[in-house]
């Protein structure tokens, strides 16, 4: 008769087997990671890149305000920064509209005579700091200056 073997011996080889068999399956499983990490890696760098293009096309991108001042001649720019300091709420809606018309390109350049009467056809009462100059000797003086002098000769 035969003795059926015991525990020890019949687990022993099956225990290689399962080894080996796990020994697989974990290498397959580290493999599929390995992959996986990757692909997750190189996701992320591809979205920091689009994110960087993104930004960067951002600043490069000239703002409404820059667009608009661009444009101005002639003192223009005097008038335009007068008015932000006077009416910051009205020129905050005024600016992007100045600066969609310039980008259709049905304006072109804006001189300040044009931008302050343009300005005040709105209601808006703006002042800008004017001199009256002359020229005298080779020199330009102011006429309040020219006038005292003429006054005390």
């Amino acid at each position: 008769m035969r003795i059926m073997s015991t525990d020890n011996e019949s687990s022993a080889p099956s225990d290689e087997s399962s080894d080996s068999g796990d020994l697989g399956l974990k290498m397959l499983n580290a493999r599929k990671m390995i992959e996986l990490r990757r692909k997750i890696v190189a996701s992320q760098t591809k979205t920091l890149e689009q994110e960087k293009n993104t930004v960067a096309r951002e600043k490069s991108k000239p703002s409404d305000r820059e667009i608009v001042l661009a444009s101005l001649t002639d003192r223009g720019d005097e008038v335009f920064q007068s008015a932000e300091s006077r009416y910051p709420r009205e020129m905050s809606s005024l600016i992007p509209a100045i600066a969609r018309l310039i980008r259709e390109k049905k304006i072109d350049k804006i001189t300040g005579g044009e931008l302050l009467q343009f300005f005040r056809s709105l209601g808006m009462r703006i002042s800008v700091q004017t001199s009256i100059s002359v020229e005298d000797h080779g020199k330009f003086v102011s006429l309040a200056d020219k006038l005292k002098r003429d006054k005390d000769l």
